[in-house]
């Protein structure tokens, strides 16, 4: 079916179409803020990708409490890449990166079942984070890692790093 280099293409194109995935997409419902991000992607066999994640984050509550718990929900609307070949489930966990009133780091995760060959890629990521500090905090997409079982291919991890300028996911009001 596959050669060894038909194999490490379709290999490295899902594992790039899935890390994009899982990289950047954040927001969510009532607030939710569209966003395209550019990541670059190291995959296995492949090497090195260009991706664009669109998504949305959403922070809830906003505005926030210092001290308060704030939920954060990502949705990855779109990767710039579909994958070749079949995937049978991923996980993701994707950095957030905080700047403004504070400085911070926090994660979303999330996971899914299969997706057909040459199919678009979404999902939604989850996480939570506790402002301590009064005033606006900017959220943007960090490092991205996914893993992946990945028809004939078993399990493959992609990591990525976001291109800079990264844009501002979400918007977040403390007081």
């Amino acid at each position: 079916m596959f050669g060894i280099n038909g194999r490490r293409v379709a290999a490295g194109s899902v594992a790039v179409a899935i890390g994009g995935l899982g990289a950047v997409a954040v927001q969510s419902p009532a607030r939710a803020s569209d966003f395209s991000a550019a990541y670059t992607c190291t995959a296995p066999v492949l090497g090195t990708q260009n991706v664009t994640i669109d998504g949305s984050l959403t922070a809830t509550p906003n505005p926030a409490a210092a001290g308060t718990v704030v939920d954060f929900d990502l949705h990855i609307s779109q990767v710039s890449l579909t994958a070749p070949v079949a995937i049978n489930s991923w996980t993701i966990t994707a950095d957030l990166d905080v700047s403004g009133a504070e400085t911070a780091q926090f994660q979303v995760s999330g996971s899914g079942g299969g997706v057909p060959a040459n199919q678009p890629i979404s999902g939604d990521l989850a996480g939570t984070w506790t402002p301590t500090a009064a005033g606006t905090d900017e959220i943007r997409g960090g490092d991205v890692t996914v893993n992946a079982n990945v028809v004939l291919l078993g399990n493959i991890t992609i990591d990525c790093t976001p291109d800079e300028p990264r844009p501002v996911a979400e918007t977040l009001a403390v007081s």
